[in-house]
């Protein structure tokens, strides 16, 4: 199809993403773009970063759900490869916390339902995300989160869904004690919980994880202590469902962690009937 580049929208993992407009249509689309270098120039760093938009596309190629962003297509040309996304205009929920502060108790809540709804879809069919981060949950104006930015993503295959991966992918912050010691025992797909403890104590607290603290003491505190990212000093006390939730959430043995399903079943996350988004 026809389309037409917009403006400068963000910067992933890999590559650029522009708004766009399908000329045909007039529908708005995120387009996410890495150059293609020239054979006299590849370097293995760059056939990496173009590889993973491939399979980024083809991971979402075959995959539909509310909370998960939606797959439009891809084009490739002589310069450029190009990916074409749902334009999801409500920024990511570390673009709101950064804007608005901590969330209030029942958004958080209504958040933390969608992006498990979003992770047990992907789960049940043998894909771990592996970088989970506010950063990589876009936010709808009318209060849908969806998950994105499948770059470092896996596909576990069904068959070998308990079959541990080795590899540090991800962002340090909000990873797993087992990602980083993963030359042991490897991992599964319970680093995508652990990511999802530390979206909510953002959400809660306003903070990135382990907030005024460098990468390389954290990463030996999760080495060495399978340590969980703390509440800030001063943050108010957590009721004792909140409290609860954090700590499934942050079970140091992986086989101890809930599964996306059984946390959705978690008490904490029952929402009041009074509450809407608006």
């Amino acid at each position: 199809f026809q389309w037409i580049r917009g403006e400068l929208i963000g910067k992933g993992n890999y590559g650029r993403v522009y708004m766009a407009l399908n000329a045909s249509t007039g529908e708005v689309m995120a387009v996410k773009q890495v150059e293609v270098p020239h054979h006299s120039e590849k370097t293995s760093q760059q056939k990496e970063i173009i590889d993973a938009l491939k399979f980024e596309g083809e991971t979402l190629e075959n995959i539909e759900h509310p909370n998960i962003v939606q797959f439009l297509g891809y084009e490739e040309s002589q310069d450029c490869w190009s990916m074409f996304l749902e334009y999801v205009p409500g920024g990511t929920i570390e673009s709101c916390l950064r804007r608005h502060g901590p969330f209030s108790e029942e958004l958080t809540k209504s958040f933390t339902s969608q992006m498990l709804r979003g992770l047990d879809y992907l789960h049940n069919g043998g894909i771990m995300h592996r970088d989970l981060k506010s950063a990589n949950i876009l936010v709808e104006q009318a209060g849908v989160c969806k998950i994105s930015d499948f770059g470092v993503s896996k596909h576990v295959g069904l068959l070998e869904s308990q079959i541990a991966h080795t590899g540090l992918k991800g962002t340090v912050y909000w990873m797993a004690p087992e990602v980083v010691n993963s030359h042991k025992a490897g991992y599964d797909l319970k680093v995508d919980i652990w990511s999802v403890g530390c979206i909510v104590l953002e959400m809660w607290t306003g903070k990135r994880p382990w907030y005024g603290e460098e990468a390389v003491p954290v990463m030996l505190k999760l080495y060495t202590h399978q340590s969980a990212p703390p509440l800030p000093p001063n943050h108010p006390q957590l009721s004792p469902l909140a409290s609860d939730f954090r700590e499934r959430c942050f079970m140091p043995q992986p086989s101890e962690r809930p599964t996306a399903a059984e946390l959705l079943e978690h008490p904490y996350l029952v929402p009041d009937p009074e509450w809407s988004f608006t």
